[in-house]
């Protein structure tokens, strides 16, 4: 809904939304309209005034600001579209109109900032944030579409890899921000380094170390690699809640960023995702080898999880390389994703980010990074620990059940292979607090 209530506008798809039809509610006769229904990219915005202004992909893989006015002869024409705001360093993820001004949400270097313009653009400053961190947003940009606080003020939280969320309040205009709400933890004498590994094509591949200062940087120590890497949802530096136990107890904590993911804009969805989805993997690797190289630690104190398709990356870490790892932790997992099609969910998620399961090829390819169909036999593989909620339909708990059976079966080493299905849980974001407490304390 538009704020000033006339308009009803129809947004299709999930990580490359448009608006594909327009109501007007002033009209009681009125019915829905087309509107941009031809046009590939991301389009994703709000109404204001007689305008539909958005941040776009198309002609510019970071995102730029436009806008496209509701009576416009043919939506589609993009040559017709009028920007607002171009195409920068930043990774654009929303933009929030407040009165007359914009906020304008991106990432640089994978760190939140939020700059300010204009109705037509005009630069009107930034925002000033609380250090390093992100802006809390859903992972997928249809997600994304609701206006932050009220008209007159921008309300965001924000958090950093050293502090839990805080909540806070700009109002155009005004040079500092309002704490509505302090953030209730703090990691005392934290330290953050922004780090990046070289992956096998030459891409450079960033990621974030945290630790606390009494920790001995001059020798390898525990460490333990978070990544995601996929479906146009970047990887926030947030405040990595139970992890934080780790990084207190003296382990140096890894925030890397993995191309699949939306950190960059449109090049680096693509480049990790189909016919590249091998890339993701192969940046996970090459983090893990800059980790090893420069002392930080070594393979038999080396661990990675991730959860849902970070619980995939997991998986495939395991068993494409098992020599880099001491442990792996897959969390709500998809671990099959040529079985996986048998199924509504898993056959969408295939084929909107991995291939095409109706081609032999595709399915080939599919295969060499499907972790089910990875495993081999007598293989020393490290120590892992599966979990998965028994009414998860995203990641059904049989992908966790079977691979397990199946690195157990296989396993020629020592190291145990743990699988454990939490009753009356799903995938994540609607288990109770007192659930997931244990959930991390397990594993």
């Amino acid at each position: 809904m538009s704020a000033q209530g006339r308009w009803a506008v129809a947004h299709h798809a999930l990580m490359e939304p448009r608006p594909i039809a327009l109501l007007d509610l002033a009209d009681r006769e009125a019915d829905w309209q087309p509107f941009v229904t031809e046009v590939g990219g991301t389009l994703v915005g709000h109404v204001i005034g007689d305008r539909y202004v958005a941040v776009t992909s198309v002609g510019a893989p970071r995102g730029r600001i436009v806008a496209i006015p509701l009576d416009a002869k043919d939506p589609n024409d993009t040559s017709s579209w009028i920007e607002i705001v171009p195409e920068s360093e930043g990774a654009i993820r929303s933009v929030t109109p407040v009165g007359d001004w914009l906020y304008v949400n991106e990432l640089v270097d994978t760190f939140a900032r939020i700059r300010v313009f204009g109705a037509e653009g005009e630069p009107r400053g930034e925002v000033p944030l609380p250090g390093l961190g992100a802006i809390d947003e859903l992972p997928f940009p249809l997600m994304n579409l609701s206006p932050r606080g009220h008209p007159e003020e921008f309300l965001f939280a924000y958090s950093s890899l050293t502090h839990s969320w805080g909540t806070y309040r700009h109002r155009p205009g005004e040079e500092t921000i309002e704490t509505l709400e302090e953030p209730t933890v703090f990691l005392p004498g934290a330290v953050v380094e922004s780090r990046w590994a070289t992956s096998k094509d030459g891409t450079k591949i960033p990621f974030h170390l945290l630790h606390i200062e009494r920790t001995e940087t001059d020798r390898p120590q525990p460490t333990l690699i978070y990544a995601y890497g996929g479906f146009n949802a970047p990887w926030l530096p947030v405040f990595p809640n139970a992890m934080a136990s780790f990084v207190v107890a003296g382990g140096i904590f890894v925030h890397a960023h993995l191309r699949g993911g939306g950190e960059f804009g449109l090049e680096w969805w693509q480049g990790g995702r189909m016919a590249n989805k091998q890339n993701c993997y192969e940046d996970l690797y090459a983090v893990a080898e800059e980790l090893v190289a420069s002392g930080v630690t070594r393979k038999d104190l080396l661990g990675v999880t991730g959860g849902s398709n970070g619980g995939l990356m997991a998986g495939v870490a395991i068993t494409q390389r098992p020599d880099l790892w001491r442990v792996v932790v897959p969390r709500v997992p998809m671990l099959d994703i040529i079985g996986s099609c048998r199924e509504p969910y898993g056959l969408g998620a295939t084929v909107a980010e991995f291939g095409n399961p109706w081609d032999a090829d595709e399915v080939r390819r599919m295969a060499a990074f499907s972790p089910y169909q990875l495993v081999e036999e007598d293989t020393a593989y490290p120590a892992m620990f599966i979990d998965a909620g028994d009414t998860d339909p995203r990641c059904p708990a049989w992908h966790a059940r079977k691979f397990a059976a199946k690195m157990q079966a296989a396993s020629s080493s020592d190291h145990p292979i743990l699988v454990r299905i939490w009753e009356n849980v799903g995938h994540g974001w609607a288990t109770p607090k007192e659930v997931q407490v244990t959930e991390s304390a397990e594993w």
